[in-house]
């Protein structure tokens, strides 16, 4: 059965990482794994980065999945330029 991926919103600004982060803890807390979908991110900030890296992070702590499937060129382009590149590649649950 495949996981349904979360669609991450066009823009990714500091008004929108607040919410992001709620989504994110909310299916965390449910134990279920991070799919999240790039492909309509135009802009992101340095904010909602920092909300995807700690979810990651703590994702991968649980022992939870965590990737972001299709990064659009904006996203790719933001995390290599913050050194968040990594935060790009895919996780297995421990």
């Amino acid at each position: 059965m495949s996981v349904p991926s979360l669609p991450l919103a066009p823009t990714l600004d500091t008004s929108a990482a607040v919410p992001l982060r709620h989504a994110l803890l909310g299916l965390i807390e449910r134990g279920e794994a991070l799919r999240l979908d790039g492909a309509e991110v135009a802009r992101v900030g340095q904010a909602c980065l920092q909300v995807l890296v700690s979810a990651r992070t703590t994702a991968i702590g649980r022992g939870l999945d965590f990737r972001i499937d299709r990064p659009s060129e904006a996203l790719e382009r933001m995390m290599i330029v913050a050194r968040l590149d990594t935060a790009l590649e895919p996780t297995c649950g421990a």
